[in-house]
């Protein structure tokens, strides 16, 4: 079981104010090493300097979205195996099969809570301790 405090997390969201309330909710569970980037590009930038525990991406963002955004990474071995998990505001059966096809982990839709969230996370990467 990992624990919360010891995963590192990267929020990827071009609004300040998503990024906030996910931090916010990370931080509930026990996570104390979030990152932010407010854009794909950002992102990337982040990637390059050091690795991450999980993603959690917004799919809509201007530059590069999420979708383009979980592709790169893909592609990359240093990246490829990261934990992705897409947000949209959208429960868009076609977007979700096309994360899917392209290796998202987990996808969550907005607006989420604490709960919501925590099941993602531990789909992904095992109970939280």
């Amino acid at each position: 079981m990992p624990k919360a405090s010891a995963v590192s997390v990267l929020i990827v969201d071009d609004q300040q104010s998503m990024r906030g309330i996910c931090k916010y909710i990370l931080t509930q569970l026990g996570f104390k090493d979030i990152i932010e980037a407010k854009s794909g590009r950002d992102a990337l930038g982040k990637l390059e300097k050091g690795n991450v525990d999980l993603i959690i991406s917004d799919w809509n963002m201007e530059d590069i979205d999420g979708l383009t955004l979980l592709k790169v990474i893909r592609k990359h071995p240093r990246t490829q195996a990261m934990p992705f998990i897409m947000a949209t505001g959208r429960s868009d059966k076609e977007q979700v099969k096309e994360a899917i096809s392209h290796g998202v982990n987990n996808y969550i839709i907005k607006p989420f809570d604490a709960s919501t969230m925590k099941k993602r996370i531990e789909a992904v990467i095992g109970a939280l301790s």
